[in-house]
């Protein structure tokens, strides 16, 4: 009777919730689709939005933005740059006007690990490939935490520096990837976005800087 009680309870909040957002636009609830953002928010998942939240540094917004070839559609991703931040990412990590940011994130990597391990583990098999010939090894998404806490038997794929992603330098005119990218200085009136599940995210390092008129809210 009391698990019926709270998911009474939860139903009837986020149905409060979509009304007073349909009838005031400060509220939103939209649908999770992609794996960006994990191990935060998993895929099909719920979450409210609100513009009564100023965003802040490193708060998950959902934003409006073009996304080649389907056009403009809804993103949510973590805001990691302000108006006037100095970003750069280096072997993977994400620095802000020169501080470490990612060491107080929740976040995913590629490792790559010997793939007679990974049977004892669990994992994505939809964010799992080898490389041939070479397919003794397994290339995995798994959460920085985890892989810290059970000594799994693995290595953080980076991507080498001076190896151009195409989409990046489509935007950017620089030899860029996904693990060495900048330094360059978020310009006044725009945010920069990266998606938790940094190696499968296609975010501001892909899409460019995010215009403010853009925002939708804020995840609460």
């Amino acid at each position: 009777m009391k698990i019926f009680i709270i998911a009474a309870v939860v139903s009837g909040a986020v149905i409060a919730l979509w009304i007073i957002g349909r009838l005031t636009h400060a509220f939103r609830i939209l649908r999770v689709r992609g794996s960006a953002n994990e191990p935060t928010i998993r895929p099909g998942k719920f979450i409210c939005i609100t513009k009564l939240k100023k965003p802040r540094r490193f708060d998950l917004v959902s934003y409006r933005a073009v996304v080649p070839p389907g056009g403009m559609t809804i993103l949510t991703h973590r805001l990691c740059g302000l108006p006037g931040d100095l970003l750069e990412i280096k072997a993977g990590v994400l620095f802000v006007n020169g501080q470490n940011a990612d060491k107080s994130l929740r976040l995913q990597h590629i490792f790559k690990m010997p793939a007679e391990d990974s049977v004892a583990i669990e994992y994505d098999e939809k964010q799992a490939y080898t490389i041939p010939p070479y397919t003794n090894t397994l290339y995995v998404v798994l959460e920085d935490r985890r892989v810290s806490r059970d000594k799994l038997n693995c290595e953080r794929y980076v991507l080498p520096p001076g190896l151009r992603d195409e989409d990046i330098y489509a935007v950017f005119k620089q030899n860029w990837n996904r693990d060495h990218f900048g330094p360059l200085r978020v310009p006044k009136g725009s945010w920069f976005f990266l998606g938790d599940n940094r190696g499968n995210s296609r975010d501001s390092r892909q899409y460019g800087f995010i215009e403010q008129s853009k925002y939708l809210g804020t995840v609460i």
